[in-house]
């Protein structure tokens, strides 16, 4: 067996010279040069696998960050933090940027060990805890659903929208680079690591919500009190799919990708003390945020039932599709919530912008 050397910088001691035995089947071949996703393991659906790669390049070309998603089907005996650096330093990460802007996220299928590597660049955007925070909240419950491609799938999304949001629109020159690569080697050993559970491991269904709180969850008088309702299910992370306040499409949804921690405290946090206006006709409303110029504060759909208004959940993917920004926009005019937006103008990408006024 093979035996290669890694350089470990230890400040102003030099080098210590470690000695890491790499596996004896071929290493993974990397991804090409317009691919981001590596699935030896065969882990990830085809459909999902191309909307990945859309959306690493649309980071590459936006943000000029790397994400490689991989996936092996064993580590062969090596720890996963030896592992992944070697596959970081053999397939370059970080090498289609300008500034060595490089993750990897590395899922090992035998194993069951999930891992992101950052470069040294990137680790005041992405720091450990942030990283184990994602691992944990947005992979984690996937992968005990057993719905592993779907984990990795909202897992790169997160990790995608964490970049987008924290780099565009701010004054970042691709060309001034972070600190000189540290010993030859681009990635820093920054990041964390996380098991993920055997598959199934907690059963299919999720640890259902006291009756108290579903009733205090129910579908509720107003929209406003809907709505409320909503963010607060999501500030306390109550992932009940059978909520009172959800209608039976958003049911449906929700037994089929259920909510995660991370996704949970995305909404909340986007949504936290917005001020909005409620637009209402009949038995449809909608919640509306007037101050919006960067799109990213979707409408949200109510509908009144005989219980009293829940979420509709049928409409609101017919509706709003988002960018690889984050960015919201409609997808048709000819909707049942049309009323609550005729002081908008929209251009032909179905953004809506409010009229000036007179």
């Amino acid at each position: 067996m093979r035996r290669v050397a890694l350089a470990v910088p230890i400040l102003a001691l030099g080098a210590l010279i470690v000695y890491v035995a790499w596996p004896s089947r071929p290493t993974p071949k990397g991804p090409t040069q317009d691919q981001f996703v590596v699935d030896q393991a065969e882990l990830i659906p085809a459909e999902s696998e191309e909307r990945m790669n859309r959306l690493l390049r649309a980071l590459l070309r936006d943000t000029d960050v790397e994400l490689v998603a991989a996936s092996v089907a064993s580590l062969e005996g090596v720890e996963m933090l030896q592992f992944t650096e070697r596959l970081f330093e053999r397939w370059r990460v970080g090498s289609r940027t300008r500034g060595n802007r490089g993750l990897l996220l590395l899922i090992a299928a035998e194993e069951k060990r999930v891992r992101l590597a950052v470069s040294y660049e990137l680790e005041g955007l992405f720091p450990d805890a942030l990283v184990a925070y994602v691992e944990q909240a947005q992979m984690v419950p996937y992968f005990r659903d057993n719905r592993i491609g779907e984990g990795i799938e909202a897992t790169v999304e997160l990790i995608a929208r964490q970049a987008f949001e924290q780099i565009t629109g701010e004054a970042y020159d691709p060309a001034a680079r972070g600190e000189a690569t540290m010993g030859g080697s681009r990635s820093g050993g920054a990041g964390a690591e996380t098991t993920v559970p055997p598959e199934g491991a907690s059963g299919a269904s999720r640890p259902a919500v006291e009756e108290t709180l579903r009733a205090h969850f129910g579908a509720q008088p107003t929209p406003v009190d809907a709505w409320e309702r909503f963010l607060e299910a999501h500030r306390r992370r109550i992932k009940d799919p059978e909520l009172g306040i959800y209608d039976e499409a958003a049911r449906a949804h929700l037994r089929q990708r259920p909510n995660t921690d991370a996704g949970q405290d995305h909404v909340a946090t986007l949504y936290a003390n917005q001020p909005y206006v409620v637009r209402e006709q009949g038995e449809r409303a909608a919640i509306v945020f007037l101050d919006d110029p960067n799109h990213l504060l979707a409408p949200w759909f109510f509908r009144r039932a005989a219980e009293g208004w829940r979420l509709d959940g049928a409409m609101y993917p017919r509706l709003i599709a988002y960018n690889h920004l984050n960015q919201w926009r409609f997808t048709r005019r000819d909707h049942p919530y049309a009323f609550a937006f005729t002081d908008y103008v929209f251009d032909k990408n179905g953004f809506a912008t409010p009229k000036p006024a007179p």
